[in-house]
């Protein structure tokens, strides 16, 4: 039925019809729907990692005033561990050569050999400018890869450095010499439904993000042409599981309690959870594939104005 959904999208049904095709082409639902089935699935992929942190988070929360920062520490360490996701912090420097440079909120490593950079990034860093709660910064990557899969963070861990939780992402280096102008970045920016807000910040009234200005470092034009957004400032209207749903109609805390704990203790724990056994009921109920087709079509998710989102 998926498949049959996805044709139906992507104008194949209508194969024999050049004005319908046009139609679909226009609509930017082809490549917009495609797109954003992808996106779900690499979010319930990155969610099912760090599962076990946001329920022990979670946990945490519910009982704070019966746990010290250290205690907290602790108890994410040893989660952190059973999930396979915990790195000593005296392994941190094996990943490449310091960068002199240091950001707000990371220390940054290069790694020639892997063309890539690692970032040791404080979950408390600027957190009242992106208005994130104390469990959001589990997510905080997540959310980034979505609107900016271009520049995808990999989460390669958590570490601790003086009795404080850091986690370690990985981005691929871009390569370019140039920059993109101001038009070019906000026109990148409105084809993921980020529109000016105000001096500084882009926005849907969900997220909104900030420090991507011509004139900085934060934003590559590559030489391929398409503008990559390094890492951006996100500021969170919500918690971030709504943030993630309302992004791909994918609520990690409600979808993922349903599953056994224990599927999220090893790298291949997205395989157990089957993403499109909710597809009626999260896109279009019990119709058929031509009716669920047309629902995507109409929903915020896919009212794109861009082929590049």
């Amino acid at each position: 039925m998926f498949k049959t959904i996805i044709k139906l999208l992507k104008g194949k049904h209508h194969a024999g019809s050049n004005e319908n095709a046009e139609n679909v082409r226009q609509q930017h639902v082809c490549s917009g729907i495609h797109r954003f089935a992808s996106r779900r699935e690499q979010a319930i992929s990155d969610c099912c990692r760090v599962r076990l942190l946001a329920k022990a988070l979670q946990d945490q929360r519910s009982r704070a005033s019966d746990c010290s920062p250290g205690d907290q520490v602790r108890e994410l360490t040893e989660i952190a561990k059973a999930a396979g996701l915990w790195i000593d912090y005296n392994q941190v420097a094996a990943l490449g050569a310091l960068v002199s440079k240091r950001t707000g909120e990371s220390e940054v490593y290069w790694n020639r050999a892997e063309s890539s950079f690692y970032k040791i990034k404080s979950p408390e860093a600027k957190r009242p400018l992106k208005h994130t709660g104390e469990t959001d910064w589990v997510y905080e990557h997540i959310i980034h890869n979505i609107l900016f899969p271009e520049c995808a963070y990999e989460l390669i861990g958590v570490t601790a450095k003086i009795r404080e939780i850091r986690v370690v992402l990985k981005q691929q280096a871009v390569k370019t010499e140039s920059f993109p102008t101001l038009p070019m970045i906000e026109s990148a920016l409105a084809s993921r439904g980020l529109v000016k807000e105000d001096r500084f910040f882009y926005g849907d009234g969900v997220v909104s993000v900030t420090d991507v200005g011509e004139h900085g470092d934060n934003v590559l034009l590559g030489d391929d042409g398409q503008v990559y957004f390094i890492d951006p400032l996100i500021r969170l209207h919500k918690a971030a599981e709504d943030v993630i749903e309302f992004l791909t109609g994918f609520n990690p805390m409600r979808e993922l309690s349903e599953q056994p704990i224990n599927a999220t203790s090893h790298p291949n724990a997205a395989a157990d959870i089957h993403i499109f056994d909710s597809l009626h009921t999260d896109w279009g109920g019990t119709g058929s594939a031509s009716e669920i087709a047309d629902s995507i079509r109409s929903a915020r998710h896919t009212n794109r104005q861009s082929e590049l989102w």
